[in-house]
């Protein structure tokens, strides 16, 4: 068995983008009056969706964020993603999630905080669920179950899903940046990372324009 094998993927296994769009929708309707927990728990499912979906982390590399693995402390669009004892990695972010986790970080976890615990002390875990607790992989999941569910998504609801999507809407948007999408996801061989490539389609005339180098006026006539 080869690792392509090993690693097969089918469309149902990651969103469309007009898939993500129709949750971050159904997120977006519930943020109705701020600073409530309706509100805060809203914002903390936009805060697993995001990041989840255009982060392309793991379950248990959500889990491990701390607040200075993250923007503001981390002074740039980038997770700090500790995947071994010995070793982390950078994952960079659109500046879009970069602010949201911002926001998250000034105005909804400081609402979920025990007394006990310091606003700012970096080495706490960034989420909290809705009894100020840190997530862990089991229900961290179940609540990716339950945001998914209520968008309409119940059978194909997971941790995975997002970070399929993620892979799939990376190489899909950097034009087949296979090198990238294979650092961005942590994955020790590309071979892992080409299953996106079944699902995506590149024009052979525009690459071979691309190729040659040929200005994008010209390649518009």
């Amino acid at each position: 068995m080869t690792a392509r094998d090993t690693w097969a993927l089918t469309r149902d296994m990651f969103l469309s983008e007009e898939e993500v769009d129709s949750i971050r929708e159904s997120i977006r309707q519930r943020l109705t009056v701020e600073k409530t927990p309706a509100w805060c728990s809203a914002k903390t499912d936009e805060l697993i969706f995001e990041v989840l979906t255009f982060s392309g982390i793991r379950n248990s590399e959500f889990c491990h964020l701390r607040v200075r693995d993250v923007p503001p402390t981390l002074k740039q669009p980038a997770l700090q993603v500790a995947e071994t004892p010995r070793q982390d990695r950078i994952v960079a972010i659109p500046q879009s999630l970069a602010e949201l986790i911002r926001d998250y970080v000034r105005h909804v976890r400081p609402q979920r905080l025990h007394d006990s615990i310091p606003v700012k002390d970096l080495d706490q875990p960034l989420a909290l669920n809705d009894r100020g607790r840190p997530f862990d992989r089991t229900t961290l999941y179940r609540r990716v179950v339950k945001i998914l569910t209520a968008a309409g998504f119940e059978s194909r609801a997971s941790v995975q899903l997002l970070r399929h999507t993620y892979g799939y809407l990376a190489y899909k948007r950097t034009r087949g940046n296979l090198l990238f999408v294979q650092q961005q996801l942590g994955h020790a061989h590309p071979m892992v990372t080409a299953v996106y490539a079944e699902f995506v389609e590149f024009p052979p005339a525009e690459l071979a324009n691309l190729v040659a180098g040929e200005p994008e006026k010209k390649r518009r006539k």
